[in-house]
């Protein structure tokens, strides 16, 4: 179970920006990704709301849930907390076989995953997750009409989860071992991407996998000291780091 809890509460963050970012090398995205990252958060909505007529409408929906998400994970405030809840539910169905639909429902059940967990609404949590297994599953990624950074992240997002299945086994096999292995030696090579949004995220789950998973505290507090100096105002990579610090 501490591992199925490590499981939700790493690889689900990835789904935020499966298809919010893949214009990321846009100067707006990389600002807006920038402020979140540095726990700017009012800039950040005030950003979202000035350059509305820059994004349409989904990459603002996607941009702005994730503001609420790192919001609500920093402030725990009840008035955080039910503004998140209400944008989970605000998403529309109406359009369901629309590929644009079908990643933003990929993304919303990923934090209503950890949203669930977080309320301690196991059961719930891994149906929800078997919806996202099904729901990748049936994304074909040679059909992807995505652009290059797209396809980077959902290949991140692939090795990524191939990782975290394997862990998901009561029963020791070599090749899981072997699989998961593989799964962080391509995961790493994303770390060195020029890409602002890949190398970011590469690095936050290499470091958390690292540090949470595998107890290798000296390979995570690498990341963590790459991501402190990049966003200097993020407390919980900050905390992260400090935390490799004791340990190594």
């Amino acid at each position: 179970m501490c591992k199925l809890r490590k499981f939700v509460f790493s690889f689900t963050f990835l789904l935020a920006f499966l298809s919010g970012y893949s214009n990321s090398g846009s100067k707006n995205v990389d600002s807006v990704f920038t402020l979140i990252y540095n726990q700017q958060y009012q800039e950040a909505d005030a950003f979202l709301k000035t350059s509305a007529s820059e994004f349409d409408s989904f990459y603002t929906d996607i941009l702005k849930l994730d503001l609420y998400w790192w919001k609500h994970i920093t402030t725990r405030s009840p008035e955080d907390s039910r503004q998140l809840n209400q944008l989970l539910k605000s998403f529309s169905t109406s359009e369901y076989n629309n590929l644009d639909y079908r990643l933003k429902e990929l993304i919303t059940l990923s934090y209503r995953v950890r949203f669930e967990f977080k309320r301690f609404n196991i059961p719930g949590a891994i149906i929800l997750r078997s919806k996202i297994k099904q729901l990748l599953a049936e994304l074909n990624r040679e059909k992807l009409p995505f652009s290059e950074n797209r396809l980077k992240l959902f290949d991140l997002y692939n090795e990524l989860f191939l990782y975290f299945n394997n862990i998901i086994n009561p029963f020791f096999i070599a090749n899981k071992r072997i699989e998961r292995e593989n799964a962080l030696v391509n995961i790493e090579k994303f770390t060195r991407d020029d890409d602002l949004v890949v190398a970011t995220l590469a690095r936050y789950f290499l470091g958390r996998i690292y540090m949470s998973i595998e107890n290798d505290t000296a390979a995570a507090r690498k990341y963590f000291y790459l991501l402190t100096n990049q966003f200097p105002g993020n407390i919980h990579f900050a905390e992260y780091f400090e935390t490799c610090n004791r340990k190594t």
